[in-house]
């Protein structure tokens, strides 16, 4: 198991995590964590990364900047409770953003991922439209304050960007306040 040191204390990496190298102190690199590499996303034939859903969410939260709102933080989860199961992602924003921008990020998400098995699984309608939710704000200090009730190290807790914690899902759930489904495939967009 690696250490990356940093201000707020020592994180632990997994093997097989990604980080980039972000400069150096003294000789020392100073090391950003970008995700975990073996986290996956699927619903069918599909396999999407962390890093797969990091440019994605990165994607539609451009179109949230130049409405003039910002993403606070972001997870999301693999639901198969409905046939076809479909990718959802919770996102806490900063400031307003009308219906039609978050419509427009939304569908910017789901047409972003690029692995060919969810392509194909969109198009064909075996993995349903992507699902974004809004949550209140202070969303994720509630799971922050979950995870160290249940023992976690506040300095190294990192809020999972892909989860099927039963827990967080209910959380996340109860904190909804607006939900769209994307349009990016069907045959009226």
């Amino acid at each position: 198991m690696n250490n990356i040191f940093e201000v707020s204390g020592l994180y632990r990496c997994r093997l097989g995590d990604v980080v980039e190298v972000g400069g150096f102190h003294n000789g020392t690199p100073k090391l950003n964590f970008i995700c975990r590499r073996k986290l996956i996303l699927t619903v069918n034939i599909d396999k999407n990364t962390e890093r797969d859903l990091q440019i994605v969410v990165e994607k539609g939260s451009q179109i949230l900047n130049k409405a003039k709102a910002e993403l606070v933080d972001y997870t999301s989860y693999a639901d198969m409770s409905n046939e076809p199961g479909c990718y959802v992602i919770f996102w806490e924003v900063k400031g307003e953003a009308e219906d039609k921008v978050l419509e427009a990020c939304c569908r910017e998400m789901d047409a972003a991922f690029v692995d060919h098995g969810y392509v194909v699984s969109r198009k064909t309608r075996s993995i349903g439209p992507l699902t974004l939710c809004i949550v209140e704000r202070g969303t994720f200090k509630k799971i922050l304050d979950y995870f160290v009730e249940i023992g976690a190290a506040l300095g190294q807790f990192k809020t999972p960007r892909c989860t099927n914690n039963p827990v967080l899902v209910k959380i996340l759930s109860a904190c909804t306040i607006k939900t769209f489904h994307s349009t990016a495939y069907s045959s009226t967009h």
